[in-house]
């Protein structure tokens, strides 16, 4: 009996945390636009999100369905001169920090630093989880991470 009770609160919770991931709405905490060195090249759009989905294809009819509104809000994806783009989704997690110091044991490969930001706390976790290119071929690449 004890073994049936511990299984129904346990499937009971797993569909209450399938319910909540699929009903709550991803939060764009915020966008950073491609910068573009003297030499031509440029990194990626970036958006930095909470809650976004696990599935692929749930990504991908989110980034359908919000791209536009993205792209009047914030101006992303940002084109270049031929019509390609690439946009970059990473989890906001726990928020900006400092830069490490590299002689600390982690390594600067794992943070990403906004160096257009003229603060301190100018650092994230590079948790990059999905991201969107319009390839030259005309087509989109979505990659899920």
């Amino acid at each position: 009996m004890n073994k049936l009770l511990a299984g129904c609160i346990l499937s009971i919770a797993a569909c209450g945390y399938v319910i909540w991931q699929y009903m709550t709405p991803v939060e764009i905490m915020e966008a950073h636009g491609a910068i573009c060195s003297e030499t031509g090249s440029c990194h990626s759009d970036i958006l930095l999100v909470r809650y976004f989905p696990y599935l692929k294809n749930r990504q991908i009819a989110w980034w359908e369905a919000n791209k536009g509104k993205i792209q009047a809000k914030y101006g992303i994806p940002s084109k270049d001169e031929n019509g390609y783009y690439n946009v970059t989704i990473m989890a906001f997690g726990n928020g900006f920090r400092t830069e490490p110091n590299e002689s600390l044991l982690l390594s600067t490969d794992e943070v990403y630093c906004f160096d257009e930001m003229v603060t301190e706390m100018r650092c994230i976790n590079r948790d990059i989880l999905f991201t969107v290119n319009k390839t030259p071929n005309g087509g989109l690449r979505y990659q899920s991470y």
